[in-house]
């Protein structure tokens, strides 16, 4: 059985293939900051147990899709999103304990992730600890490394 997170009336739990439609549907809503997610994306972080939802009253209202690295002890953040009707009420603080969780279960102890250095998720990174470690070069826009040590090893 999956784990489950929860917190006030938010749930987090492994996502499942009937997920997939409501993380498309939040995601196209915010393609400015995420770019393009096919269906397919979603499948296959499913099929390999690296898609997280929140939830509320069974609603799909939030999502976060991550790698644990197979060579290292970092966790790969590739996306984290909120519908814009659950935003700023702890929603995306939820996903990332429950990724910080499931990293020290699998012995990793560090999350990185890059975001565009133009997006206000910027703020939200630094206001939940994350370390600024440098600014490189993307493909159309300056990205922010970020890393979130999470003690052990």
């Amino acid at each position: 059985m999956p784990q489950s997170w929860t917190q006030r009336n938010f749930l987090v739990r492994s996502a499942i293939l009937e997920d997939i439609q409501d993380c498309k549907t939040i995601a196209d809503a915010h393609r400015e900051s995420l770019g393009f997610l096919v269906a397919a994306v979603f499948a296959d972080a499913i099929r390999r147990d690296q898609l997280f939802v929140a939830a509320q009253d069974g609603q799909i209202v939030g999502f976060v899709r991550f790698n644990h690295r197979v060579r290292g002890d970092e966790t790969a953040l590739y996306d984290i999103c909120v519908a814009t009707s659950a935003q700023r009420q702890g929603v995306g603080r939820l996903l990332v304990q429950a990724l910080t969780s499931s990293c020290r279960s699998h012995r990793r102890w560090a999350i990185v992730l890059r975001c565009p250095e133009c997006l206000p998720a910027n703020a939200f990174y630094a206001y939940l600890g994350f370390q600024r470690v440098a600014v490189e070069p993307g493909r159309r826009r300056p990205l922010v490394r970020w890393r979130l040590d999470l003690g052990g090893s």
